[in-house]
Parts: C-alpha cells; structure tokens; sequence
C-alpha cells in the first residue's frame, strides 16, 4: 500500500540523516521530509473513504437483494395468482359444460318420454346420468383446482427460498468485503507502528545531553515527522 511506502521512505531518511552531536536530533533535508509527511497524511484519508464506500455498498447491496428478493415472492405471488384463476376458469367451464350437455340430454329424454309409455322410467334414468355427469365433473373441477393450488404452494415456496439464498450470498459478500477491508486497515497500522518504533529507536539510541543545542527549524520538523 501507499502509506507503507511513505511510512518506509520516512525512516529511511531517519536512518540515513546525520545526527546532531551531543543531542537527540538528526539533520535532515526539509522539503523532502515534509514531502513524505504530506503524502502519508494523504494516503489515510484514502482507507478511511474506501471504509465509507464499502459500508454505505454494504447498505445497498442489502436493499437490492431485499427488493429482489420481494419482486422474487411478488411474482410468484401473481402466478400463483394467475395459475388459481385459469384453474377456476376451466373447472367453471367444466361444470357448465356438463350442465349444459345435462340439461340437453334432459330435453332429449322428455322428448323421448312424451313418444314412450313409460316416461317416468326414461326420466328417471335421464336424471340418475345427469346427475352422475354433473357429480363426475365436480370432481374433475376439484382435482383441477387441488393441483393448481399445489403447484402454486410450490412455486411460493421454491420463490421464499431463492430469495433467502440471495439474501445470504449477499450478506457474505459484503462480509468478506468488510473482512478485506479490516486485514488492509489492520496492516496500515501495523505500518504506522513500525514507523514510529524505528523513530523512538533512533531516539533511545542517542544520551540527550542538551535538546536546546537543535536549531527552532529541526525541532519543528522532528515534531511534523513523528506526530
């Protein structure tokens, strides 16, 4: 990373710089030093913005797999919708139908009945076949109506379970993104620690004898490159 580099350029130029006798502090070359401050301090922002950027992600990508997850179950929801209503169009088309061909055949068998002898006999036998075509189509409506309801529960239940396996992929996602996000930012300050030890190594390394013999200049850059 980018604050690696810098945080390594600057005690680099710590331990290269030629010490002060008799004192803690070191003569170093100003703009240069100032140079990498500035561009550590401009490389933190940058994990910090990236930090942003994958929270505020993290939030819209679990919008998104929640809006898709309803769209998910609102779809099934009109098909299964629509699936009930075609069942119940074609078990009400059935049942009229056999209606229908019962009462013709009703008026078949009056007809009948009034060229025969026995009309009560031919009515009777035209009721008992209308009433068992009728009976055998109510059942076949039935069974329309227990297989569509079936698949319909099917579909729903298929539909919630898609839409929860998405809502898992997707809270994984984001967490092995936020994990990325806290092992890079974990091996920044790492880096800072570092830096800083080497600095306070280079300090303990010196007997302060007199920190006053440092001109006003070194001591405010020493003070810029270790805060």
């Amino acid at each position: 990373m980018e604050i690696h580099d810098r945080l390594d350029d600057v005690a680099q130029l710590l331990e290269s710089a030629r010490a002060v006798p008799l004192s803690t502090s070191c003569v170093v070359p100003r703009n240069e030093a100032l140079d990498l401050v500035e561009d550590a301090r401009d490389a933190l922002p940058e994990a910090i913005r990236d930090a942003d950027e994958v929270l505020a992600n993290r939030e819209q990508l679990l919008e998104d797999a929640q809006a898709q997850a309803d769209e998910l179950v609102a779809s099934s929801n009109r098909q299964a919708g629509d699936l009930i209503s075609g069942a119940q169009q074609d078990a009400d088309s059935i049942v009229d139908n056999a209606r229908a061909d019962a009462d013709e055949m009703l008026d078949r068998a009056r007809a009948e009945a009034r060229r025969m002898t026995d009309e009560q006999e031919v009515l009777l036998r035209a009721q008992e076949e209308a009433a068992s075509l009728v009976e055998a189509a109510e059942v076949r409506a039935r069974s329309v109506m227990d297989d569509a309801q079936g698949r319909a529960d099917v579909l729903l239940e298929q539909t919630q379970a898609d839409a929860s396996q998405e809502r898992l992929q997707t809270d994984d996602f984001v967490d092995g993104k936020l994990a990325d996000l806290e092992e890079s930012l974990a091996t920044s300050l790492s880096a800072v620690r570092r830096g800083r030890d080497k600095i306070h190594a280079r300090r303990a390394a010196f007997d302060p004898v007199d920190l006053r013999s440092s001109s006003d200049d070194d001591a405010l850059l020493y003070n810029q490159i270790i805060e």
